[in-house]
């Protein structure tokens, strides 16, 4: 009997995972990035909204040889 109880203990701890997975995936947001120079919040905005993006948010990370510039646009 404690053999079954482990098991299902298991078994909804699995179901638990598999659920939180699924919540926190349709919670994602696509990153689109490209290099600029230089790279602000200024370049970043224009550059988002040349792209027609909806919705997002900017920001800038390090890149090879020139800064990076992110738009954060959330799935819907």
């Amino acid at each position: 009997m404690a053999h079954v109880k482990k098991c299902n203990g298991v078994v909804m701890l699995a179901a638990l995972i598999v659920a939180m997975a699924m919540v926190f995936s349709s919670c994602h947001a696509e990153d689109y990035c490209h290099a600029i120079v230089p790279c602000s919040d200024e370049t970043c905005t224009y550059y988002c909204q040349k792209n027609n993006y909806k919705n997002f948010q900017t920001y800038c990370k390090k890149g090879r040889h020139y800064p990076i510039c992110c738009c954060r646009v959330p799935d819907e």
